[in-house]
């Protein structure tokens, strides 16, 4: 019999909420006595049945009003209380929660019914159900005559048990205190589902509260239950100390829905909506809400990560090795065919240049050459292998040869200009261009050797020299002209009074004095201009290269007439190594660019300085001037054939046979900005330890 001091009007008008002020539980609706009755009650069962009676047939006449507050079919289902996670009701709420009620949620929904929800004691819900009190009742754990004398339907769901132990603080408390007994709520099944002893070993409490007060006070020596939420919040509000959580336990629990055997209408939507339920995912996520995950699935996705990454990266292995091997073999036989391609294509591009190219030892023996090389030396091949090369530098130049040798193989790089003889004595010069063949682990061996001939390029040099040689000589033939036309007159006029017979004897012979001077002086003028024209080198000497640049100013005289000449030069302090004609053609074109950019008037200077360091002396010769300057841009490029930049006059060729001249006396020529306003060319020449005058640096300046 269903009991509440509401009528039934308001059980059944919330679907969701026990009436307001209602006791809302089912008491004493079968004849088992309750678990907390004691002897000394028996003598009220006969006033409490009767009571019960009385109320149960109220109960049982208000259920069967119909129902005021919706016309909606209703659906009156039986939850056992204080049963959390499951179904309970939180302190001071009317409404039921729990794993039960969401559920019951879904299945009404899908039978659309409203569900009214009345609780009690399984016993009296299991008994109104059999009177047809109610229509179903769920999670309860029905014994085998309750299953037969009702529909069961069953939803297997793993749940955790967490268990709460009695720990209190100190070694002698928990030697003093040893209890044996595990603690449950009543009511709860297949807590003991699994114990060796089965139920033998547990005890039961009213509530959760009264299971925890046992275990703090050593009367259990555990607790177990379904929830751990609730236990964790008694614990912490009643200061209960000796309890310490140690861990979970996973169980199989049945949950049970039960379904009077005449009601077939219930029992087929019940199936049909469960089954709906299970489809959609709706039952996994109420699981997941109210249980967490199953341990399946809890162990799924601990250990899934792990045991899909193992196996993909298996299979990940085998199909990579087997992708490896099959495209290693296939790269092996690719690269083997690009290796002999390869390899044909470097011989023929060694075999097909037209300079030497040599392979050659720390010793200078030949280990391979090339065809060009065995064509220009007049030697097959197989003779060049194991060729000496010394055998074919020219006397000369064997020195310089050994020192090449030393240097490219502690440098790993080096260039060398020498003179070559082949089998038929013909002498040939090349440009040697070598570096070290790289080595790993051991010093280089070999060295790869490029000679280019220049034999025929050093001709057209020397002819482009002198042809610059006579166009400069064309530039001065103005001054020239004076400079000699000035010892004529003189030489003229003094033999016009000799011839006169007027002169006394002293006048005489100082008249021959100023003949014999003045023809002495056009006699080295003429005899610079041959110079000058000669395509012959006069060979190298001891030179002053100070001197040399003031004789060179001044043969350029008559062209300075406009411009301020600043000389800071001092004698007998710059020698240097070389041919004084090809140096004299040096710095004369270099002085005639600076006169050119200033158009004929400016400022011009001229300095020496000395350069010591450690590795040698050299002698710097600066010609700077007032004119354009040259751009950053162009410095790089004034020095090629045939560059010119504004000029009316000329092709171009000054700057250029004036860096060779300087490159062949092992100098540079270098610009940059001047003080003056214009540009600066500074010649760098290396210095000679030797200084020896020489008649010939007087030679431009004898007046």
């Amino acid at each position: 019999m269903i009991w509440s001091k509401k009528n039934a009007n308001q059980l059944c008008g919330h679907p969701h909420i026990i009436a307001p002020g209602a006791d809302h539980r089912i008491r004493n609706a079968s004849p088992m006595a309750s678990l907390n009755e004691t002897p000394d009650k028996w003598s009220c069962r006969f006033h409490a049945g009767v009571s019960a009676m009385i109320l149960g047939v109220c109960l049982v006449l208000m259920l069967g009003r119909p129902n005021p507050v919706s016309g909606e079919p209703h659906l009156k289902i039986g939850v056992p209380m204080g049963f959390p996670p499951f179904s309970y009701q939180d302190e001071g709420e009317k409404e039921v929660r729990g794993y039960s009620v969401d559920i019951m949620q879904i299945l009404c929904t899908h039978l659309a019914v409203i569900p009214h929800y009345l609780v009690g004691r399984p016993e009296d819900l299991l008994f109104a159900l059999t009177k047809g009190d109610i229509d179903l009742v769920i999670g309860v754990a029905p014994d085998l005559t309750r299953r037969r004398q009702t529909h069961t339907m069953e939803i297997i769901i793993y749940v955790k048990r967490h268990v709460f132990v009695y720990y209190p603080d100190g070694p002698g408390a928990r030697a003093a205190i040893q209890p044996t007994k595990t603690v449950i709520v009543h009511g709860q099944p297949h807590l003991t589902t699994g114990r060796p002893n089965g139920s033998q070993d547990f005890i039961q409490a009213r509530s959760v509260k009264e299971a925890l007060m046992m275990v703090n006070a050593g009367l259990a020596k555990e607790f177990m239950d379904y929830s751990d939420d609730m236990a964790t919040y008694l614990i912490g509000r009643y200061g209960l100390q000796n309890i310490r959580q140690t861990g979970v336990q996973m169980g199989r629990f049945p949950f049970t829905l039960m379904i009077s055997n005449e009601n077939q209408v219930l029992k087929s939507g019940l199936n049909q909506a469960l089954g709906q339920a299970i489809k959609t995912g709706q039952l996994d996520q109420v699981r997941d809400k109210w249980l967490g995950k199953s341990y399946a699935a809890f162990l799924w996705e601990q250990f899934a990560p792990i045991l899909m990454g193992s196996l993909s990266l298996a299979a990940g292995l085998m199909i990579f090795f087997l992708v490896w091997h099959i495209s290693l073999k296939r790269k092996v036989t690719q690269i083997t065919r690009e290796l002999k391609i390869s390899e044909e294509r470097y011989r023929q591009l060694i075999e097909s240049s037209p300079d030497m190219v040599f392979l050659i030892d720390r010793t200078g023996k030949i280990r391979m050459a090339n065809t060009s090389a065995a064509e220009w030396l007049n030697i097959p091949e197989k003779e060049l292998i194991g060729y000496d090369m010394k055998q074919l530098v020219t006397p000369e130049d064997t020195e310089k040869f050994h020192l090449f040798i030393t240097h490219l193989f502690s440098d790993k790089m080096a260039t060398l200009e020498i003179r070559l003889k082949n089998k038929a004595q013909k002498e040939i010069t090349v440009e040697f261009l070598a570096a070290t063949l790289k080595s790993t682990n051991t010093p280089p061996q070999l060295a790869c050797c490029f000679a280019r001939d220049l034999t025929q390029r050093k001709r057209m040099e020397q002819e482009l020299i002198a042809s610059e040689r006579l166009a400069t000589i064309g530039k001065m033939a103005a001054g020239v002209a004076h400079e000699v036309n000035n010892p004529i007159g003189i030489i003229l006029a003094h033999t016009e009074d000799l011839i006169s017979g007027e002169l006394t004897g002293s006048e005489v012979e100082e008249s021959l004095n100023a003949i014999r001077r003045n023809a002495i002086r056009a006699g080295s003028i003429t005899r610079a201009i041959l110079d000058q024209a000669s395509s012959e080198t006069a060979g190298k000497t001891h030179v002053d290269a100070a001197r040399t640049v003031e004789a060179c100013l001044y043969f350029l005289k008559p062209r300075l007439k406009k411009i301020i000449v600043i000389q800071d030069l001092t004698l007998e302090i710059h020698w240097i190594w070389g041919d004084e004609n090809q140096l004299q053609q040096m710095f004369i074109n270099l002085l005639l660019n600076a006169v050119e950019s200033m158009n004929g008037e400016g400022t011009l200077r001229v300095s020496g300085t000395t350069v010591t360091d450690t590795v040698s002396d050299r002698h710097c010769i600066k010609i700077e001037d007032s004119g354009k300057g040259v751009p950053n841009k162009l410095r790089t490029q004034i020095f090629d054939p045939f560059f010119t930049r504004g000029k009316t006059q000329g092709v171009g060729l000054g700057l250029f046979v004036a860096q060779r001249i300087a490159a062949q006396h092992g100098g540079t020529i270098c610009v940059h900005d001047s003080r003056l306003g214009g540009a600066a060319l500074t010649v760098t020449l290396p210095s000679t330890s030797q200084k020896t005058t020489n008649e010939e640096n007087h030679a431009f300046t004898d007046r």
